[in-house]
């Protein structure tokens, strides 16, 4: 689990420390994610060729710092409140620096040299970087929205977004995705994506998106007797907003829908409205002509609620700790 080896040479940290180090490391960066178990005192130990209560005691260790917790019977895991704020990442990551020019000092290289290594390694990802390529799959063009929001920022990413229709009506366009280094979808399209083209398999990652806590709170908010428009570019997107509505008594029915083939009756549609609920990103806005028919809508009282999605947490953890191994592999090769 931990690629870690034990200096054991004269005047280096007691085994223990070491141990404790490496794993509080990993907790930073995030390769150890909060509630993941850590490896069996016995296993790890057998791993490392050292006692187990070398490991015993780095665990103390680390539940000391409040790192890791020890469930009786169940093992020890990363604790929920190991998650550093931004000032403790910044802190964290100069400390992380500094450890690792003391180490190279140890080892005998001059300050220039150090500086040669960091520019060199740092140069070795961002070219890996540049040629890293993520692929998005859903069902509807406003899910893939929420991708472009919240990945394809990373700069220099080669990125594109696939409709699932379109992969299952022309297999050759689905066989494109074998040229991604990653490849995103939610869980409901996991397994059918994977049965149609099995060869991605390995590079394919379930994606939990969720409605964001001041959408739903805003839909929350509706009422039945009010008159609920939905712009959105898919029937299916509508369904999934109808879906959330329901859940608030608000039957389908009573939400009328206009598609985006249908925008110049943006006008005669907002017209009896109370409520428009749009898409992330909402694409209107930019035509300024709509954008004026929006405005008047709200300035006569009409309330306008993005529908936006995020990327749940825990999944944005594990793309990024994705990217980093195969920048990782990259940088290794270079």
């Amino acid at each position: 689990m931990f690629d870690m080896k034990l200096d054991k040479s004269a005047g280096a940290s007691p085994a223990y420390a070491q141990i404790a180090q490496n794993i509080e490391n990993a907790i930073k960066i995030g390769k150890l994610r909060p509630g993941e178990r850590l490896p069996p005192e016995r296993e790890l130990a057998e791993q490392l060729g050292t006692a187990r209560g070398t490991i015993k005691k780095a665990y103390e260790e680390l539940g000391r710092k409040g790192l890791i917790e020890a469930a009786q019977g169940r093992g020890s895991f990363v604790s929920a409140g190991s998650v550093p704020s931004a000032g403790d990442r910044k802190e964290r990551a100069v400390a992380l620096i500094d450890n690792s020019i003391d180490q190279l000092v140890k080892l005998k290289f001059s300050y220039q040299e150090i500086r040669i290594f960091f520019d060199l390694r740092l140069l070795g990802r961002e070219e890996a970087l540049q040629n890293l390529a993520i692929a998005t799959v859903d069902c509807n063009p406003e899910a893939l929205a929420i991708y472009e929001k919240q990945i394809f920022v990373i700069p220099f990413v080669n990125s594109a977004k696939f409709l699932l229709d379109d992969l299952f009506r022309d297999p050759a366009v689905g066989r494109r995705l074998g040229e991604f280094d990653l490849v995103l979808t939610t869980p409901t399209h996991f397994h059918d994506l994977l049965a149609r083209f099995p060869e991605i398999q390995d590079r394919t990652l379930q994606v939990a998106v969720s409605p964001t806590r001041e959408s739903i709170i805003r839909l929350a908010r509706l009422t039945p007797s009010q008159k609920i428009g939905v712009i959105c570019e898919s029937a299916r997107f509508y369904t999934i907003i109808t879906n959330h509505l329901r859940a608030f008594d608000i039957l389908p029915e009573n939400a009328a829908v206009l598609y985006f083939s249908e925008i110049g009756r943006l006008d005669e549609f907002v017209r009896d409205k109370d409520v428009l609920i749009v898409p992330p990103g909402y694409a209107l806005l930019q035509s300024r002509e709509h954008a004026a028919s929006i405005q008047a809508f709200t300035e006569k009282g009409g309330m306008v609620i993005p529908f936006d999605y995020k990327i749940e947490h825990g999944s944005l953890l594990h793309v990024e700790e994705r990217i980093r191994a195969i920048l990782d592999a990259a940088a290794g090769r270079a």
